[in-house]
């Protein structure tokens, strides 16, 4: 009995002796020697050999053979693959307006040209101007949210803002207030068929946004559903015959608020599920 607590009483001394080498090295950098009595005991207790190799005695590294290092450069050379440029926010901004352009026109031509004939040249240019200023501005600015570090000079919330403060003054500045005719009954066919244009547009300008770096957000999903919108309102207005005030601001305008909300709301969704997936 009273050997085994000499032995453990040594034990613990040769703990102390090397707690002491451990704040030595992390202080100077040097392992101070053991005392004579340590080193004999260590050679003879195999639990205090064991705890001065693992402590002091450096663990040799496994060196990798040159067929594993071929394997790797192998593997690492055959995923690389050539990615092309993005091109500038300009180009890619034109390219937006374009896009737009091209899938209006057709739906005018096959929907006609009524709301063209209604309206005077004044309201013609002014609210055309506002259409097309409002497609360029939110085409620069899904250029500038695809493309990492860019200078957003108009954030995204200010040009959606703009564009439909934009529109609604056109409209009431423009155009007449007469009383309702049919106000529902045709309002609600400009509604469906201005969401039901808003909705391939959209996906059209997902794909392009989707060749940058543009990260699920609220406001990507905004700004995406507030162009795809505009486009319904763009080509609505050229296609209606109602073109009075009332009708454009709360059925047109529909258009618009519509397709931006159910564009915020995807976008939050798909962004929410990306960070609980991740």
């Amino acid at each position: 009995m009273s050997m085994s607590a000499e032995i453990g009483t040594d034990c613990r001394l040769i703990d102390t002796e090397l707690d002491l080498a451990l704040i030595a090295r992390a202080q100077s950098g040097e392992t101070s020697p053991l005392s004579t009595q340590a080193r004999e005991h260590i050679r003879n207790c195999a639990r205090c050999r064991q705890l001065y190799a693992w402590l002091f005695e450096p663990t040799p590294s496994a060196e990798s053979s040159p067929e594993v290092y071929r394997r790797v450069q192998q593997q690492l050379k055959s995923s690389l693959t050539p990615v092309a440029p993005q091109a500038a926010p300009r180009v890619l901004a034109a390219q937006f307006l374009v896009v737009f352009l091209l899938f209006a026109s057709p739906a005018i031509a096959l929907m006609g040209t009524a709301g063209l004939r209604e309206m005077s040249a004044l309201q013609l240019l002014g609210i055309g101007s506002v259409l097309f200023c409002g497609a360029a501005l939110l085409s620069w600015s899904l250029a500038w949210q695809m493309t990492p570090g860019s200078l957003h000079r108009v954030p995204a919330r200010v040009a959606v803002v703009t564009l439909s403060a934009g529109f609604l003054a056109g409209i009431a500045i423009l155009f007449p207030w007469h009383a309702p005719e049919a106000f529902l009954l045709r309002g609600w066919k400009c509604l469906k068929t201005g969401i039901l244009m808003a909705f391939p547009a959209a996906l059209l300008f997902w794909l392009l946004v989707r060749r940058g770096y543009a990260m699920a957000s609220g406001m990507l999903g905004g700004t995406l559903g507030t162009i795809a919108g505009l486009l319904g309102v763009s080509v609505l207005q050229l296609t209606c015959d109602r073109q009075d005030a009332a009708h454009l601001m709360v059925w047109h305008g529909g258009v618009l608020l519509v397709s931006t909300c159910l564009g915020i709301a995807v976008g939050r969704v798909i962004n929410r599920v990306g960070r609980n997936a991740g």
